[in-house]
């Protein structure tokens, strides 16, 4: 299996499909501090994507209940 390490920062409320996600946590912490409504973001986590190949990575990010919606 391969890994894609991604950091992401979790919306408070039920709007959690509008997490913020970049490939370091500077990265995604300037994404953050760009937005108006940063403070209702949760602080970027690491967290590490395995999958089989390229079209399970693709399955996974573009289908419900995946990608930017994971449970920390």
């Amino acid at each position: 299996m391969a890994n894609l390490t991604v950091w992401l920062a979790v919306q408070h409320g039920d709007a959690d499909c509008y997490n913020v996600i970049g490939r370091t946590r500077k990265a995604t912490q300037e994404q953050l501090d760009a937005r108006p409504d940063g403070n209702r973001f949760d602080a970027p986590r690491k967290v590490v994507i395995q999958y089989k190949d390229a079209f399970d990575l693709f399955d996974w990010v573009t289908s419900e209940g995946g990608g930017r919606h994971v449970s920390l």
